[in-house]
């Protein structure tokens, strides 16, 4: 290694560890607090506990002095000097929350967004991405020019650049010259307009070394295990890297080039760097949903905002009309819906031009849904648009897999990332959790800096799936590359749902922000920086009322994200103080229902206060891809609350009721991806609006009564057979 490789590290080692001993001072500025507290926060959250059992304990038993203070984990807090380190660290944020809640004056403050906004300036976390190259046509240079792939590497205390040559070998059989395949290679040059690092030599005379120029043999991965890495200082902001195949060419004939991401999009490096400082009142709200709205105290939580409009996205070509609508300027037609044609026209002459673009689901399947998506988001890669798409691993298909592979095609703006939980040497799991634990959130967000009435956000229950719009089963006989339901390829079931789109730019763009926050998280351990920082500050009768009739003049909306062995469990303690706040009414759809031991407590105190509690859902799952054991899961939720609860069930044996819809005394109302069972709480990624106002939640009551109309009250126990009760006990968290 060379000095200059040396000294940068060095430098940025510097520039990128957080000092827990730093003494707090009165001369910072403001953004400099802000700052510090996420840096602080992000160092604290090394010690959150990762056990569900210890936090429903907590949950429980809150004044039960033998836990851990806070989220912090009660093994790693019997240590003295990690217990010191945290007690310096809570004293500093303490102080800096402190001095920052000396100066809201919240007379001066609206009550929409946040107080103010801050940037954080630190590199997090690790991150390598791959570039492949699988068809040489995709790349020739004669072309014409093609989006640069967005690099990264200013995000990240260590970003890593991967090239895999995955071109198919040509010519001779594998079986019988496997050597001479193994040695064919093309000629490949990076160079950039800063050093970077590479690796040169071979095995033990190998070495880093630094430069702008790093020429290698690119030898063909599938029968050469090679792995070319490379890693990018902080001057670099544009690179070329060509290659060519020695055998045919002397020169170069193909390649592409490599730009800073915050070079390409600016919009990106402010949302990624966003702070948001949401003020919060304290006061004598009384003990309703107007207190809990205001005085929430949670991290990966929005400041209250409001919204310009809300689409009820309840009917299914409404739903994917709106999509193509939002995406595209032009409508879907409905004979296009109706005839299934993926190849539907899509009319762009309208097409609003958006920054980013965020997609995340359970499901990205390949059908009409699946690929009218597809088609509309790559336009607007073509056009330059940054387009993220998070979806998990286990739900993908080989031919879903090929959509988004298509997708990306020439598109080095579009980035898929396929989750997948990896276990830490922390309580947060074991073997079964790398399979079962999932990305759940539903939202498609469009945002847009220079026309911020095009930015949108859509979100609810349905995943990107045939099954969410379409009753009848379709046939794809002449499409080779979708999935043919009526052929019997996957299980199909209509999933009668229910999801909103959301318009103004405001609440768009610190959602997005969440969104972008997780996308960078570490791969390892989960971590993940939240965007908000709650200030708290005594608010006088005067503000207590003005806020209360906020909602009133303007519809308020904040919106939470949830990865609950990561986050302390913060969406289940969401949900029981949601619970706490309801004095009248409290109506929800779920398809799955077997709640917590928490929750199930604050479902009996809300009933014990005289609380009117209805639930929809469902028992039969015949056709949902889920074993026998699910339905059984949902007999037990029901059972536990047959007595004070009165509980519905979807009777319609040709859908699955999916909408996750909550109504609380006709004033507050949340809009999610959440389930009513132990899984949304304990292993997936879940993310939901929280509205309050009136109108708002009286049009979605009136969207659950109407569900719970195609239902019939369940008076009696439902049979649960011994087995799967065994099975239920043992896999206790699981369901």
């Amino acid at each position: 290694m060379n000095l200059f490789v040396i000294c940068f590290i060095f430098l940025m080692t510097l520039t990128s560890c957080t000092n827990i001993q730093r003494s707090p001072s009165s001369e910072m500025f403001d953004s400099d607090r802000v700052h510090r507290i996420q840096e602080i926060d992000l160092e604290l959250s090394k010690f959150w506990n990762n056990d569900w059992t210890v936090r429903q304990q907590i949950f429980q038993n809150p004044s039960n002095s033998n836990t851990p203070p806070g989220p912090f984990d009660i093994n790693l807090v019997k240590d003295p000097q990690t217990r010191s380190q945290i007690e310096i660290l809570l004293s500093e944020r303490k102080f800096h929350a402190n001095q920052l809640s000396s100066k809201l004056q919240l007379r001066e403050w609206s009550g929409l967004g946040p107080w103010f906004e801050g940037t954080f300036r630190n590199r997090l976390f690790t991150k390598e991405e791959v570039m492949e190259i699988k068809n040489l046509e995709d790349f020739e240079l004669n072309k014409q020019p093609r989006n640069p792939f967005p690099l990264e590497h200013r995000f990240y205390e260590s970003y890593t650049l991967r090239f895999d040559n995955l071109l198919p070998v040509e010519n001779t059989p594998l079986a019988q010259d496997q050597d001479e395949r193994r040695q064919k290679y093309l000629k490949a040059r990076l160079e950039c307009d800063g050093d970077i690092i590479y690796k040169s030599g071979f095995l033990f005379f190998g070495g880093e070394r630094a430069g702008q120029v790093y020429e290698f043999n690119w030898y063909y991965n599938n029968v050469n295990a090679q792995k070319v890495r490379v890693q990018f200082t902080p001057r670099v902001n544009h690179c070329q890297f060509k290659f060519f195949d020695p055998e045919k060419s002397s020169t170069w004939t193909h390649g592409f080039e490599l730009i800073d991401l915050s070079r390409v999009s600016t919009e990106w490096i402010k949302l990624t760097n966003q702070i948001d400082i949401c003020a919060r009142p304290q006061g004598d709200f009384g003990n309703n949903v107007t207190s809990f709205f205001w005085q929430q105290d949670y991290n990966f939580t929005t400041c209250p905002q409001s919204f310009d409009k809300m689409v009820n996205l309840r009917d299914p070509y409404i739903s994917m009309n709106q999509k193509v609508l939002s995406l595209t300027g032009s409508p879907l037609q409905r004979k296009d819906f109706n005839s299934k044609n993926p190849m539907a026209h899509l009319d762009f002459s309208k097409a609003p031009r958006f920054d980013i673009i965020w997609v995340s689901s359970l499901n990205f399947s390949a059908d009409f849904y699946g690929m009218i998506i597809a088609r509309a988001l790559r336009y607007h890669a073509e056009q330059g648009t940054q387009v993220r798409i998070l979806v998990p691993e286990v739900t993908m298909t080989k031919k879903d897999k090929q959509i988004l592979e298509w997708l990306q095609v020439g598109m080095p703006n579009v980035k898929v990332q396929y989750y997948k939980y990896r276990l830490s040497d922390r309580a947060d799991g074991g073997w079964l959790d790398k399979f079962h634990r999932v990305n759940h959130t539903k939202l498609i967000i469009g945002h847009s800096s220079s026309n911020p009435k095009a930015s949108f956000l859509i979100t609810g229950g349905r995943n990107i799936r045939d099954s969410y719009i379409f009753s009848d089963t379709p046939v794809y006989k002449a499409y080779k590359y979708l999935k043919n339901y009526g052929a019997g390829e996957e299980d199909y079931i209509y999933y009668d749902d229910f999801e909103v789109e959301l318009r103004g730019y405001s609440f768009v763009k610190s959602v997005l922000s969440q969104m972008l926050s997780f996308w960078t998280r570490d791969p390892e351990t989960q971590r993940f920086r939240s965007t908000n920082v709650n200030i708290t500050r005594e608010a006088d009768s005067d503000q207590i009322a003005r806020l209360r009739a906020l909602p009133s003049q303007t519809p308020l909306v904040r919106h939470i994200m949830s990865l609950p062995y990561f986050d302390g469990y913060q969406l289940e303690r969401f949900y029981i103080d949601m619970f706490d706040s309801a004095q009248s009414e409290l109506l929800l759809t779920t398809p799955y229902f077997r709640p917590s031991v928490a929750i199930s407590a604050a479902l009996d105190r809300a009933v014990q206060r005289g609380v009117k509690v209805k639930v929809m859902t469902r028992i039969h799952l015949a056709g949902d891809g889920t074993p026998q054991i699910a339905e059984d899961v949902n007999k037990e939720g029901i059972n536990r609350h047959l007595q004070n609860v009165e509980i519905y069930e979807w009777t319609n044996d040709k859908s699955i009721m999916h909408a996750k819809i909550l109504v609380i005394d006709r004033k507050l109302s949340f809009i999610s991806s959440v389930n009513l069972n132990r899984r949304s709480f304990i292993h997936d990624t879940e993310s939901g609006a929280l509205i309050l106002h009136e109108p708002t939640a009286e049009d979605l009551r009136n969207e659950v009564m109407n569900f719970l109309k195609q239902g019939r009250r369940i008076t009696q126990r439902e049979r649960i057979s011994w087995i799967n009760s065994t099975l239920i006990d043992w896999g206790d968290s699981y369901f």
